[in-house]
C-alpha cells in the first residue's frame, strides 16, 4: 500500500490539503501532534523516502549518529512535537525513516520540539538528550533504553578481567586507596607487599611466610576501568626525589668574653640571608625599639635588668661552607668533629649519631619472677632530619639537633640490690626551616660544659695538719664548648647521581691499579695495563686495527673496565678523530703518566749510551791521532 502523501506529482493546493489530511488520518494523530506540510513550488516538503534504508554502523550511549551525505539529503524533513508522548514520537520517526525502532518498557515521557530539515538520527538525538535516554543501533533495528537500563545492559555484556600491577616505589596500601574511586561496584582490589617498620628481626618472626618480592596490586574489574587504573598508577608510581645532606658539626671554644657563644653573624665577607635570632623580637619589645606605624603609639620603655642574651642562633649561608669555617677559625679555636654526607629520599627521616651508647639493666619484677634486659641510651651529638622538596626548588627541613651526655649514678632497688641508672644531660633544638637548594643552614647555641678539677700538693708536707694547706694547690677550670651544626641540603637528580657513581667507580678502579703497581709482571692488572698502553700507542699512530686488538685483549683479561669498553666503542664506531672519553679519564692520565715515565727512562738511557759512545769515539780518535804523529816523526 503506497502512501498518498509521498506522491510528488500533486501540483495544486487542493490536492496538497487533501494529502495532508490523509496523512493525519493514516497515523491517527491529533491536531497538537500533526505534521506541518511545508509547501514549496507546489510540492510537499517531505522528501521521497528510499525504498530500503542502507545499513549504518551501530551507535551506543547518547552518541549522535549521522547518515551519509546522500542519505541525509534524501531523509531530511520538518516535524513538530507539542507535548507528545515519547512512544508516539518514536513511532512517527520509525514510519518516516522506515527503520525499526524498539523502546524498552521503562521508556516514557513527553517531548515538545520544532525540528526543521533534520534527518532521522538528528531527531532521535534530540529526543534522547531531552529525556536522558540511550539508543543502540544493530542492523536495521534501533533500541531505546533509559540510562539505568543501558548501564545494566552494558554491564551484563562486559566481562570482568583481572590484572596484576607491580609497584616499584608506591606503597601497595596507599595505591589501593588511590584506585578506590575508579573501581566499579563489582570491582575488587587486593595488595601484597606491606613492609614492616624497623630493621630488627625477632626470634619468633623470621619472615618465612612474608611476601619476599616487590609490592603488587591485583585488580579485578571491567576492561575500561583497568585501563584507567593503569594510567593512574603509571602517573603516580614514579621514583621519589632524593636529597643529599652534608652536615658539618663544629666545636668552638667559648672564651671568657664570649660567655654566650660565638656570634657568627659578625663574621664578615659572608652573605647571610634571613639571619634571625628567635628571641630578638622579645628583646626589642623590652627595649622599646619597635618602630611605630601609622596610628600606633610609641612603645613604652621598660627597664629590665639582668636579662641574659639568647644563645640559640639560626641562619642561612649562601657561600661555601669552607669559607665560613676558615673565618670562624680566625675568631676562635674551631674543631670539625664530623662531616657526614647522607642521601635521603624525599619526606623520609634520616639520623646521624656521633657519640656512644651507654648500656644499663632494666628489671621487670612480677609476683613470680624478675626479668632483666639490657637497654641502651644514645648520647653524644645527634642530628635527625627530614627533607621536603617543594615544586619551586626550595627544601623544607625538619631538624632536631641535640648534644647530650650520659652519666651513671647508683640507686638502690626495692630488693636491696644496687643498680646503675644513667642520667642524661641534653640540649636540643626542634625546628622547621625552608632553604633554597644548595644553601647552608647554621644552627648554633648548643653548649657542652666540662669542669676540670686540679689538685696539687708537696708529698708528705701537704698532709701535715694545719700547715699542710700551704703546700697544696687548687686549679678548677670550667671548659665550655659550643656545638654548631652546618646543614647543606642539595636536590640530587638521577643523571647527577649517575655521574657521581661513575666518577667514584673510576676513582676506585684507578686507586686499585695504583696500589698494585708493584705486583709480579704476569699479574692480571699488570698485563691489563700493558695492553691498555699498547692500545693507546697504536691509536696514537693511527693503527686502529692494532689498537682494537690490544683493547680486546685487555677486556678479555678484565671485563670491569668501563673506560676501555667506551674506548672499544669508539674504535668500532664511526671512527671519530675527536678525543674520546677514555682519553679524558683519570685512568688515561695514569697510563699516560706511566708512558711518559717509560719514555723518559728510555730517553735517558739512550742519551747515556750516546754519551758513552761519543766518549769512546773521542778516545779512539785521540789514540789514532797519536799513532799517526808518531809514524810521521
Amino acid at each position: 500500500m503506497s502512501e498518498p502523501i509521498m506522491n510528488n506529482s500533486m501540483n495544486n493546493s487542493t490536492n496538497n490539503s487533501t494529502a495532508n489530511a490523509a496523512y493525519r488520518a493514516f497515523f491517527g494523530l491529533s491536531k497538537q501532534a500533526s505534521f506541518i506540510a511545508t509547501l514549496a513550488a507546489s510540492s510537499i516538503a517531505f522528501a521521497q523516502a528510499p525504498a530500503a534504508a542502507p545499513a549504518a554502523t551501530p551507535a551506543s550511549g547518547n552518541a549522535q549518529v549521522k547518515p551519509t551525505a546522500g542519505q541525509a539529503a534524501a531523509e531530511t524533513f520538518t516535524i513538530q512535537f507539542q507535548d507528545t508522548d515519547i512512544l508516539q514520537a518514536l513511532q512517527m520517526l520509525s514510519m518516516q525513516g522506515r527503520r525499526n525502532i524498539i523502546a524498552s518498557r521503562g521508556v516514557q515521557g513527553k517531548v515538545s520540539a520544532n525540528l526543521y530539515d533534520v534527518g532521522l538520527f538528528d531527531a532521535l538525538d534530540v529526543i534522547m538528550r531531552a529525556n536522558d535516554l540511550r539508543l543502540e543501533e544493530s542492523g536495521n533495528f534501533i533500541y531505546v533504553y533509559t540510562r539505568q537500563e543501558w548501564e545494566d545492559v552494558t554491564k551484563s555484556r562486559l566481562k570482568k578481567v583481572s590484572r596484576n600491577f607491580p609497584l616499584e616505589y608506591l606503597n601497595a596500601k596507599d595505591a589501593g586507596e588511590f584506585i578506590g574511586p575508579i573501581l566499579s561496584e563489582v570491582g575488587k582490589v587486593s595488595f601484597v607487599g606491606d613492609v614492616e617498620k624497623g630493621f630488627q628481626p625477632s626470634a619468633t618472626d623470621g619472615g618465612s611466610d612474608s611476601w619476599a618480592f616487590q609490592g603488587m596490586l591485583v585488580v579485578s574489574d571491567y576492561p575500561e576501568n583497568i585501563k584507567a587504573i593503569e594510567a593512574l598508577l603509571k602517573e603516580i608510581d614514579t621514583p621519589p626525589a632524593q636529597v643529599i645532606v652534608e652536615s658539618t658539626v663544629v666545636s668552638t671554644d667559648v672564651q671568657q668574653n664570649d660567655g654566650f657563644g660565638v656570634d657568627v653573624s659578625i663574621i664578615g665577607n659572608l652573605s647571610f640571608s634571613q639571619f634571625t635570632n628567635p628571641l630578638s623580637g622579645a628583646q626589642q619589645l623590652l627595649n622599646g625599639s619597635v618602630q611605630k606605624g601609622e596610628g600606633v603609639a610609641n612603645a613604652s620603655n621598660t627597664n629590665v635588668t639582668n636579662i641574659k642574651d639568647p644563645t640559640l642562633q639560626v641562619g642561612v649561608i649562601s657561600d661555601d661552607v669552607s669559607v665560613f669555617l676558615k673565618l670562624l677559625d680566625s675568631v676562635t679555636d674551631t674543631t670539625v668533629l664530623a662531616r657526614p654526607r647522607v642521601m635521603a629520599l624525599n619526606r623520609q627521616r634520616a639520623q646521624i649519631l656521633i657519640g656512644q651508647r651507654t648500656g644499663y639493666l632494666n628489671s621487670t619484677t612480677t609476683q613470680t619472677s624478675t626479668t632483666q634486659s639490657v637497654e641502651f641510651l644514645d648520647s653524644g651529638i645527634k642530628l635527625i632530619f627530614r627533607p621536603f622538596i617543594s615544586s619551586d626548588g626550595s627544601i623544607r627541613m625538619e631538624l632536631a639537633p641535640s648534644v647530650s651526655e650520659a652519666t651513671k649514678s647508683s640507686t638502690a632497688t626495692v630488693g636491696g640490690n644496687t643498680m646503675e641508672v644513667p642520667n642524661e644531660s641534653t640540649s636540643e633544638i626542634v625546628t622547621n626551616v625552608r632553604v633554597k637548594n644548595g644553601q647552608t643552614l647554621v644552627l648554633g647555641g648548643l653548649f657542652k660544659e666540662k669542669t676540670v678539677i686540679d689538685r696539687r700538693q708537696v708529698p708528705g708536707l701537704g698532709d701535715v695538719p694545719l700547715i699542710g694547706n700551704a703546700f697544696k694547690g687548687y686549679n678548677d677550670d670550667l671548659h665550655r664548648e659550643e656545638i654548631i651544626f652546618l646543614v647543606t641540603p642539595t636536590i640530587v637528580k638521577d643523571e647527577i647521581a649517575k655521574v657521581w657513581s661513575d666518577e667514584a667507580r673510576e676513582f676506585e678502579h684507578a686507586v686499585r691499579i695504583g696500589a698494585r703497581e708493584g705486583l709480579l709482571p704476569w699479574s692480571r692488572d699488570t698485563l691489563t695495563t700493558a695492553q691498555n698502553q699498547k692500545a693507546f700507542e697504536a691509536m696514537g699512530k693511527g693503527d686502529r686495527d692494532l689498537a682494537l686488538f690490544h683493547c680486546e685483549n685487555s677486556l678479555r683479561l678484565s671485563h670491569n673496565q668501563p673506560e676501555m669498553v667506551r674506548f672499544r666503542e669508539d674504535l668500532v664506531g664511526q671512527g671519530s678523530t675527536a678525543q674520546s672519553d677514555f682519553e679524558r679519564s683519570m685512568l688515561r692520565r695514569m697510563i699516560q703518566k706511566q708512558m711518559d715515565g717509560a719514555k723518559q727512562v728510555t730517553a735517558e738511557s739512550t742519551a747515556t749510551d750516546a754519551m758513552d759512545s761519543a766518549a769512546t769515539d773521542n778516545a779512539a780518535g785521540s789514540a789514532n791521532s797519536g799513532m799517526d804523529l808518531g809514524s810521521k816523526k
